[in-house]
């Protein structure tokens, strides 16, 4: 598989305009790459779906801040220079009466078409958001928006059936439903009919949108977990149930502490929570899954060539990261089949974090050398991809944390100590003194290691060095041998010619 971008296509930039029932959002994707990297964000609450039940228009003072919101996003758009503008509009704009006026102002106003999604073109979207870094995710995805539930089967990355409910959060907290009982009968009433919801029973729920990922962040906040990444934080069904359970209770002061999140989303933290409480009582999914991507990253995903939506969504943001700040270019490669003799009894997702760790290795080259394990772990802890879960974060962290000598009871390691048990711990210190090993062999001069060999015989890690090439002689060589067979429980041993 080539994951070389090819020179046309670098630096492209794409803008998606988002225009939602309750947010108008831009942003702007640096591609194309297999994982969107997102260089701009920025969104205004336009609640454009307050009120629409009630009137089956679209919110007058909603429709005006739309507009100069929009303005300023098409200025933007023009002086950043975008090849690929793409504008959706979702729930409230389909709905409302007024919703075409509203669509033929804005090509009026701006020259920019805008394109209307319908129920189920929304709920694939957000699905297509899941499977770019999950490519075969199985249960039920959710997608809570301002006036919308979307929900869509998926089975091992197929689609499945689905259905769009009037769910979202300015609905559900609309009228006299001001307590969490009441919000969650009111959703009751609306997904006890989707009688197929019950097939779904014992796969994991996904859960997609800013009101839900909010609630990650207040579970998060509640029981101070270590990794702030929202993207594929899982949760057990009965660990879910029981924090729920408890954030239900919490009074407004409590709800509205939670760092990271602005009071207008936190407003919307009791229908969340009602409709995810009512979701795991109605489903029963093995575990929740909350997702960090949404219906723009899918809509960024389909306009990917097929080479690149085939590339491994790890490897290839891996190798484009290293494009743009590495200094040895594609020596992780080098490095990564250099050392594959001694993990040859390693899982195919073991191998790919391996990979990954090999290409990233180098990642804090330029930082205080006092701090380059720091850096480079917490780079690699917090990489913007999608479909990771925590637990391989933790594992890849761990990996360039010990190449760089990290001190794994330091406390900006707390998340290794969560995640890793002693059997992962060893074997991301093995790897870590292998990409040590390799560095002080070859110090990015390319091709190097192809002079060189490592594995495993008779007992011993014996690494073979060309004769009279006194370039790979030293102290430092033999020291960093020994330190790798001792990770893995073995004797070392040079072997030269």
């Amino acid at each position: 598989m080539d994951y070389t971008l090819k020179s046309d296509q670098k630096g492209r930039l794409t803008a998606i305009v988002d225009i939602g029932s309750n947010t108008v959002r831009l942003v702007v994707f640096h591609g194309p790459a297999r994982i969107p990297l997102p260089v701009f964000n920025e969104k205004v609450q336009c609640r454009l779906g307050l009120g629409i039940d009630d009137t089956g228009l679209l919110n007058p003072q909603g429709v005006e801040l739309a507009y100069e919101t929009l303005n300023r996003f098409m200025k933007l758009i023009e002086v950043m220079g975008v090849d690929n503008v793409n504008l959706l509009a979702t729930a409230a704009v389909r709905e409302a009466s007024d919703g075409p006026a509203f669509v033929a102002e804005i090509k009026k106003r701006f020259g920019a078409d805008v394109r209307v999604l319908s129920g189920e073109e929304e709920a694939k979207l957000a699905a297509f958001g899941i499977l770019s870094g999950l490519p075969h995710a199985d249960g039920l995805l959710g997608d809570m928006g301002g006036a919308s539930f979307d929900l869509v089967g998926l089975d091992h990355g197929v689609f499945d059936k689905h259905d769009t409910t009037p769910l979202g959060h300015l609905r559900i907290s609309d009228g006299d439903r001001t307590s969490i009982p009441d919000m969650r009968k009111f959703i009751r009433n609306k997904l006890t009919p989707l009688k197929w919801l019950s097939d779904m029973k014992g796969r994991p729920f996904y859960a997609v949108g800013g009101s839900l990922r909010a609630v990650a962040r207040l579970l998060m906040h509640q029981t101070d977990y270590p990794l702030h990444v929202i993207d594929n934080y899982t949760l057990s069904h009965s660990d879910v149930t029981r924090l729920l359970d408890e954030a239900a209770k919490l009074d407004q002061d409590k709800l509205f502490s939670v760092p990271d999140v602005s009071k207008k989303r936190l407003e919307t933290l009791p229908s969340a929570i009602a409709l995810l409480q009512e979701v795991l009582e109605i489903v029963q999914p093995s575990e929740l899954v909350f997702s960090g991507y949404s219906m723009r990253e899918g809509q960024f995903f389909l306009s990917l060539d097929e080479e690149l939506k085939s590339q491994d969504p790890l490897i290839s943001s891996c190798i484009n990261l290293v494009e743009r700040e590495g200094r040895f270019g594609q020596q992780g490669e080098e490095v990564y089949h250099w050392m594959e003799p001694i993990f040859a009894n390693d899982s195919e997702e073991h191998n790919n974090l391996r990979h990954a760790a090999c290409l990233l290795h180098d990642i804090a080259w330029a930082e205080h050398p006092d701090y380059r394990a720091d850096h480079g772990f917490l780079r690699v802890l917090r990489l913007p991809v999608a479909g990771l879960s925590h637990h391989d974060r933790a594992l890849m962290g761990a990996c360039v944390y010990s190449r760089y000598k990290g001190d794994f009871k330091a406390r900006i390691a707390k998340p290794l100590q969560t995640f890793l048990n002693d059997e992962d711990a060893v074997w991301t210190k093995t790897v870590g003194a292998a990409l040590r090993l390799a560095h002080t062999l070859a110090s990015g001069a390319p091709h190097l290691l192809d002079q060189t060999h490592l594995e495993i015989r008779g007992g011993e890690l014996i690494l073979s060095l060309p004769e009279n090439e006194d370039i790979f002689l030293g102290e430092a060589v033999a020291k960093r041998v020994q330190t790798v067979a001792k990770h893995l429980g073995l004797s070392s041993r040079l072997e030269h010619g």
